[in-house]
């Protein structure tokens, strides 16, 4: 029975060495998947701030005017946030853009002027020249994403570790 009792240990003690490197598989794939999500937000608020630096250093100025405001609701069916619709003159073109940012009520009334900034090599690119219409979703995505990562990976790094069960 000694016998019968050392191999079970070895079987015993063997999946319990392929648990943990399992255990440590998962834990990794977790910390790649969580950086590149939060990777892809932080890119996405810094190009949305590089697009606001290129247009604060070579952008022309303009005045628009608010001719719609467009409605949209939450994926629970709840009512609305309003995006303004600009429409704005550059070289002798009319051209139009919505606002990335949406409120409500109405940050805009239809009608309205407000300060445009545009790109005069590429007047599609535009936004209401107004800080939190420009700089706002940059200056909190990006700490924000930043933060995040930083305290998951220190507990997921740890997890890793210790080698803890994650569930």
């Amino acid at each position: 029975m000694d016998n019968y009792e050392k191999n079970a240990d070895k079987v015993y003690n063997a999946v319990e060495k392929a648990g943990g490197v399992a255990n440590r598989l998962q834990i990794g794939c977790w910390i790649a998947f969580v950086n590149l999500f939060l990777g892809g937000f932080c890119l996405w608020g810094a190009y949305a701030g590089y697009v606001s630096w290129q247009l604060e250093q070579n952008g022309e100025r303009t005045t628009g005017i608010v001719t719609r405001l467009e409605e949209s609701s939450d994926s629970d069916g709840g009512c609305c946030t309003y995006s303004p619709v600009i429409e704005f003159k550059a070289s002798g073109q009319t051209y139009s853009f919505e606002s990335g940012n949406a409120s409500y009520p109405p940050a805009y009334d239809v009608g309205e002027e407000v300060s445009v900034l545009y790109d005069p090599a590429d007047p599609n690119t535009a936004q209401i020249n107004k800080w939190s219409e420009r700089w706002l979703m940059p200056v909190i995505l990006v700490p924000a994403m930043l933060f995040t990562a930083l305290i998951l990976n220190f507990f997921l790094i740890r997890s890793f570790w210790r080698n803890d069960v994650v569930d």
